[in-house]
């Protein structure tokens, strides 16, 4: 789970694996009339071994041991002023995927470049009598008050993975659950605003005009175009992926009975497809569509108890919307998604597990020859340990399933008997430093 109030970047709690993602404003403020910088970081390492339904494919063959990790800045500051009115600036910085080579050879393209990506960027302004306004890249209600889904444990990424273990296995198994903490998701710019906490119950609301990120789509916008991060329509829409008009709104109530916690939440998400503005069908390259994309629209359940280091949870969501938060086209099924989680904690260590559940429509359209439901099973299991407050060791395992009858994963063709099923199991174990 990623908490609404991290006591920000500067005192992340030495989960191996935690990101920092969601860090709103401080939860401590800085005394009145004071302003507090930080710039604080992540580092990684784990040595996994991994081993899939397509480690062996096409004549190449992977290597089962892998290493990855990551790096992650979270430069910053927090401030109040003498009236008590809290503001600031948190932002993530990453380092980026690239092609594969003989290490990182700068300005040669065949074997990668090394850069930077901005994940988030946004500011935050307000009181805790009136609430929080956050402005920029970062994440929504949606993101901050889901409940019931624990991701703090093991390397604190699993299968909702950007440079975890879950990155080394290979797409194709790999399985898929609306995860809230998603890029597609958090590296939009949106205005959000967070209520102060009233009898225990405080809620949010969000709203982003188009699915682009800063400075995204800006420069190349010479005329109304598909480079213009406004795109409203055009000639047969711009896929399943570009949004519009994103509202995100949720509800959480906290509370503590005889030292047992309670949290639960709920909440929707909708938003427009860039719309067809020729009028003319939609293809796939297979099937020929005599209207565009549907509106996505998904509901959100999520609850979680806690007792003496012991939490469990669970979260639903349900709605009109395929993998990967991307549209629907007629005839396709809305996706249905559970997920159950634990965690306990005793002193430094902390274990943790979760099972999820997605029922989607994948790669099925009326006639394709592929079956309604594609069905993604995912489980994750892992510990930690806090050697200091700036030093972690973990260990994470993974498996997964992926199945739809008529579909290859792993030529993405339909109508076929083969690649119908899909497994992954991968387990690995390293290091997080902090600062």
């Amino acid at each position: 789970m990623r908490k609404l109030l991290l006591a920000s970047v500067a005192t992340l709690g030495m989960v191996a694996g935690a990101t920092g993602a969601a860090h709103a404003q401080a939860a401590t403020p800085p005394k009145p009339g004071t302003l507090v910088v930080h710039l604080n970081g992540l580092f990684t390492y784990q040595l996994d071994a991994v081993g899939s339904s397509v480690n062996s494919y096409g004549g190449y063959k992977l290597n089962p041991i892998a290493n990855e990790g990551f790096l992650r800045l979270y430069p910053g500051f927090d401030a109040m002023t003498t009236g008590g009115f809290e503001y600031g600036v948190a932002s993530e910085i990453r380092d980026a995927y690239t092609n594969p080579g003989q290490g990182m050879q700068e300005n040669a393209a065949a074997n990668g470049t090394e850069s930077l990506v901005i994940r988030r960027a946004y500011a935050y302004l307000g009181t805790k009598q009136a609430g929080i306004v956050r402005i920029g890249q970062g994440d929504g209600p949606w993101t901050l008050m889901q409940d019931g889904v624990f991701e703090n444990f093991g390397d604190g990424n699993q299968w909702n993975s950007d440079g975890g273990i879950g990155s080394i296995v290979p797409s194709a198994a790999h399985p898929t659950w609306l995860f809230s903490d998603t890029g597609a998701l958090y590296t939009t710019l949106k205005i959000v605003y967070l209520t102060p906490t009233f009898a225990g119950f405080n809620a949010g609301i969000g709203f982003e005009p188009n699915s682009n990120g800063i400075k995204e789509g800006l420069a190349a916008c010479t005329v109304a175009q598909s480079t213009c991060a406004a795109l409203a329509s055009a000639p047969g829409g711009a896929g399943s992926a570009r949004r519009k008009n994103t509202l995100d709104a949720m509800v959480q109530y906290t509370g503590e009975f005889s030292g047992v916690g309670v949290k639960v939440s709920g909440g929707y998400i909708k938003s427009s497809p860039i719309g067809n503005s020729s009028g003319a069908s939609i293809s796939d390259g297979v099937l020929t569509h005599v209207t565009g994309y549907k509106g996505m629209g998904i509901a959100t359940v999520g609850g979680q108890v806690s007792y003496a280091g012991f939490m469990v949870g669970a979260n639903m969501k349900d709605g009109q919307v395929n993998n990967g938060y991307t549209f629907l086209l007629p005839g396709q099924r809305n996706a249905f998604d559970w997920l159950v989680s634990a965690e306990y904690t005793a002193g430094p260590a902390t274990v943790g597990a979760y099972y999820f559940n997605n029922q989607s429509a994948g790669a099925h359209l009326p006639g394709n020859g592929v079956g309604r439901t594609e069905q993604d099973n995912g489980v994750a299991v892992g510990a930690n340990y806090a050697v200091t407050p700036n030093l972690g060791l973990f260990v994470t395992y993974l498996y997964g399933q992926r199945k739809q009858y008529g579909f290859d994963f792993a030529n993405s063709k339909t109508n076929t008997t083969v690649g119908n099923r899909m497994h992954s199991q991968a387990i690995g174990a390293g290091a997080a430093l902090k600062w």
